[in-house]
């Protein structure tokens, strides 16, 4: 199985100014995923900084469930973190759990986890419609083997018209 990402955050923690204090990250290994670390927020900028691909994961009754890419921003000198294209000062990573609360739970850990085959991608209707129109709209029709019925046809009589006779003018003596 092919990987998500590099690592896959499962749970965050805000400080009062919305900003990410700190995360609770697993490395991606293709087929299973590492019991996690809790990092903070400037090792996960840094680590964004320098191409490392993060997701979003969810895992409740035993199934893991993948979330969004995990991108960031710079403005007025600050990184942002956010898992959507807004431009605001503040992070952003969905609705994952909060740590300080899965702290006190006892859970099973995601490393009991093993990932779930990709579901196949459905292809957009414009995809499919324009297939359907690519198609050639009518087939050249099978010619059917016709013979010509024999006419019987009677040959018709002739209408012969006579002719008028030259009357030669007679002569008086």
């Amino acid at each position: 199985m092919s990987k998500w990402a590099d690592y896959l955050i499962s749970e965050a923690e805000y400080d009062s100014n919305y900003l990410i204090s700190k995360i609770k990250q697993h490395r991606d290994n293709g087929e299973t995923i590492s019991d996690g670390e809790i990092i903070d927020r400037s090792t996960l900028a840094n680590n964004l900084g320098h191409g490392s691909k993060y997701m979003t994961v969810y895992g409740a009754l035993n199934k893991l469930r993948i979330g969004k890419n995990v991108r960031y921003f710079r403005a007025d000198g600050y990184h942002y973190i956010r898992i959507d294209h807004n431009k605001v000062n503040h992070d952003n990573l969905g609705d994952l759990p909060d740590i300080s609360k899965h702290e006190q739970e006892e859970k099973p850990a995601l490393a009991s986890f093993t990932k779930p085959k990709p579901i196949d991608e459905t292809k957009p209707l414009s995809v499919t419609s324009s297939a359907f129109f690519a198609e050639p709209a009518e087939v050249a029709p099978e010619l059917a083997e016709v013979a010509p019925e024999p006419a019987e046809v009677a040959p018709e009589p002739a209408e012969v018209a006579p002719e008028p006779a030259e009357v030669a003018p007679e002569l008086a003596e």
